[in-house]
């Protein structure tokens, strides 16, 4: 009797630490899939920033943003791929020479945040300030939502201020009226 208990009971030790097995195997499964979809977000942020402003590529934005994309920056809104395009090209007009360097990618999910350096030099006019020929240099701070293997929205913070600082503009006090 006592040889039958001891059997019954190590069946039932084996089925449980089989059991727990499979459940660790599962999760480390599911956590190695998370991290391989993470690299894989943040390599395209990475041809993103790398395409817009090192390679000045257009055809980038409709390769990596959907086509309804929503951008919220600190002085602007865009929504879909016409308007942002319509921007980016504001601003690639204006600025030449432009590089970015990447200081950080971090992702989480489906979001990826990133911090780069964007320069570049004032060779065109942007929102109606003329050529200044100066060279500018900001940090940016973004981060991205990605669904699909595309950008789906992007929260931007810029040194606006630095940037035009940079430009040779100075902050006044708005007159009363």
């Amino acid at each position: 009797m006592k040889k039958i208990v001891f059997m019954i009971l190590a069946c039932v030790l084996m089925a449980a630490t089989s059991c727990r097995h499979k459940t660790a195997e599962t999760e480390l499964e599911a956590v190695k899939a998370q991290q391989k979809v993470e690299e894989q977000n943040k390599m395209l942020v990475q041809r993103y920033w790398e395409g817009k402003w090192n390679d000045r590529r257009p055809e980038t934005l409709g390769e990596c943003l959907s086509a309804d994309v929503m951008y919220h920056g600190t002085s602007m809104q865009m929504n879909g791929m016409e308007e942002y395009k319509q921007v980016y090209g504001t601003y690639l007009a204006a600025i030449s020479d432009t590089h970015v360097e990447i200081n950080k990618l971090m992702a989480e999910g489906e979001l990826v945040t990133s911090y780069i350096t964007l320069s570049g030099t004032h060779t065109g006019e942007l929102d109606g300030l003329p050529p200044t020929g100066k060279q500018i240099s900001v940090s940016v701070f973004t981060i991205f939502r990605i669904a699909e293997g595309k950008i789906m929205e992007e929260w931007e913070i810029m040194d606006e201020l630095g940037f035009m600082t940079q430009l040779g503009l100075e902050l006044g006090m708005k007159e009363q009226e």
